[in-house]
């Protein structure tokens, strides 16, 4: 089989290898959040054994989401964290429809691609078509955004991890002790 050249490509051709791209791109995305969320839960679990470390991206993000609040912050470091768990649970919702949507390519007449990703999501045992629609333009916005967003989690991660590695004693914040009976205030 030959490979056409670039002059010899039809625009619906160059349109999916644009597509193609596009998905190659935010795929990587997703992967690189979910190495970021796996390293921060394997750092926590070194001081915390019991921390459940899950086999499925989801899980792992739900067990961090979750212990994010107990981890050693102050009130502006756990907005942050928080803000940026929030924001990037609002984009991995989509994260199937690329990992598993199957590609219909659709050219508008201005030569404009248009992208269609299916997929059937299982939820409580009953099937569930899934469809998304987007334009040429829709899905570079998203892309931009999904990227602005990663960098951020990233970002709230990388801080995270720096605070429980300078607190090698505890990394789940634990209760304040009781002050001393018998001890005077001053």
């Amino acid at each position: 089989m030959s490979i056409p050249e670039p002059a010899n490509l039809r625009p619906h051709d160059l349109a999916k290898a644009e597509m193609d791209a596009w998905r190659g791109r935010c795929l990587n995305i997703f992967a690189r959040a979910e190495k970021a969320i796996t390293e921060t839960l394997a750092l926590l679990r070194e001081t915390d054994p019991t921390l459940p470390f899950e086999p499925l991206a989801g899980q792992r993000f739900n067990t961090l989401d979750k212990i994010a609040l107990r981890c050693p912050a102050t009130g502006a470091q756990q907005k942050g964290l928080q803000d940026a768990l929030i924001a990037w649970r609002e984009l991995d919702v989509l994260r199937p429809f690329f990992s598993h949507g199957i590609v219909t390519e659709m050219i508008g007449r201005t030569g404009q691609w248009h992208i269609q990703l299916d997929f059937i999501a299982v939820k409580k045992g009953q099937c569930q078509p899934q469809r998304l629609n987007w334009s040429n333009a829709e899905a570079l916005e998203f892309e931009e955004r999904l990227y602005g967003t990663f960098k951020r989690l990233t970002n709230q991660l990388g801080l995270l991890r720096k605070r429980s590695g300078s607190n090698q004693n505890s990394l789940v914040a634990t209760e304040p002790k009781k002050p001393d009976p018998g001890s005077s205030p001053g």
